[in-house]
């Protein structure tokens, strides 16, 4: 196995193993008789066959090799990985190159023991000198840069389908049509017919430094794997804000939403579980609504929604917004009035507990009190009356009344 032809079909038939980056590194151990592993940048050895002391091994590759990664991060196409690396541990001879497995950087290392030369060598290997090293290792490399474009292309072809099926599904479909999309959505890991959520998320739109990893939607991950890769999901990210990122999503009623919306979130609505795709711009409405309702870094759930904070988050329209303010500043009357109100509200209308936590006479609070139900016309006991007071708030609270 002396041409580079032979090296190439041999390391290329291994990308069909069910491990292909294991497999790769296995057939070039063999190939130069010798060890081979990959190590990532943390120096956390992945893949290891052969004798060689892999610990010794990952210092040299973070000593070596991983710091020029790190300062030749922006000049990939001549940095670390345009050469080999040689270095001598022990009675090791090791050599290196780095390639980007899944976005992230790894080394590739063949460790060859001095003593290898000196005994015979079986049918099929190559005399592991220097030369020979290199050209495994440079065949390696461009084998894998190879797999990783047509993963990267697949995935990007994936995240495709999933925001075109994800737009058809927000757009609104007949019930008719609901069995082709169920044979769709399977293909996505979801069971037919099975209950499903929507989810309705949205991240403030911050512009990455130069090299920084995306956070939108579509990357959003659980370790190295990307969303879209998970099953049970099909997603997309509307824009629909100039400020605002947002993201739409369709997942199986069991996935694992708040593992996965929690990195650079602003803000999350989830709809009850449905059964029927015709539903999904209904229950993106009802998402909404939670969506509103949310406070920084909250994913909030329709069901789990109080009636006041459900109504509240419903009046975001303008004229909403318009009824909200006027019945708020028609009770504002004094700079008292808004902590007055609120901390009576927040003791549950005990005048006692609200003087002690304004540290004001018990007599204030009622004189305060007073004044407010004469703007209001009716009187704080009266529970109609506070619930237009509570509503209000908790517009003014969310925004849609301030």
């Amino acid at each position: 196995m002396n041409s580079r032809e032979q090296v190439f079909e041999t390391l290329l038939g291994s990308l069909g193993a069910g491990d292909p980056l294991g497999s790769v590194v296995a057939q070039a151990a063999r190939i130069c008789r010798g060890s081979a592993m990959v190590v990532n940048e943390l120096g956390e050895t992945l893949r290891a066959v052969g004798a060689a002391p892999a610990h010794l091994v990952s210092d040299w590759v973070l000593a070596q090799v991983s710091a020029g990664s790190v300062a030749n991060e922006s000049h990939r196409d001549s940095g670390p990985e345009s050469e080999a690396r040689q270095g001598q541990i022990g009675r090791w001879n090791v050599s290196s190159r780095v390639v980007r497995i899944r976005q992230r950087v790894h080394t590739i290392v063949i460790a060859v023991h001095e003593g290898t030369g000196a005994r015979g060598r079986a049918e099929g290997e190559m005399r592991p000198g220097s030369e020979h090293v290199a050209l495994v290792l440079d065949t390696a490399v461009k084998i894998l840069q190879a797999f990783e474009g047509f993963e990267s292309f697949s995935m990007s072809t994936r995240r495709e389908e999933s925001a075109r099926l994800m737009r058809e599904l927000e757009a609104g479909i007949a019930p008719g049509r609901e069995p082709a999309k169920w044979r769709t959505l399977e293909n996505f890991g979801f069971e037919a017919y099975a209950p499903v959520r929507v989810v309705r998320t949205r991240s403030a739109a911050i512009p990455s430094a130069p090299g920084a990893r995306s956070r939108r939607g579509t990357d959003f991950a659980a370790g190295d794997q990307p969303l879209t890769a998970m099953k049970g999901v099909v997603l997309s990210d509307s824009g629909a804000h100039s400020s605002l990122d947002e993201m739409t999503a369709l997942c199986a009623e069991d996935f694992a939403i708040e593992e996965f919306l929690t990195d650079g979130m602003s803000g999350a609505g989830v709809s009850e579980s449905f059964t029927a795709l015709s539903q999904v711009p209904e229950m993106l409405r009802s998402a909404d609504v939670a969506l509103a309702a949310a406070e920084s870094g909250m994913i909030i759930h329709v069901e789990q929604m109080r009636p006041v904070e459900w109504a509240a988050a419903r009046m975001s329209s303008r004229f909403d917004q318009q009824i909200a303010r006027r019945f708020l500043e028609h009770l504002a009357q004094g700079t008292d009035a808004w902590p007055t109100l609120t901390t009576y509200l927040g003791c549950a209308g005990n005048i006692a507990e609200a003087a002690r936590a304004l540290n004001v006479h018990e007599n204030t609070v009622r004189y305060r009190l007073g004044q407010i139900e004469n703007a209001l016309g009716a009187r704080l006991t009266d529970p109609r009356a506070v619930a237009d007071v509570v509503v209000a708030l908790e517009c003014r609270r969310m925004g849609n009344g301030a």
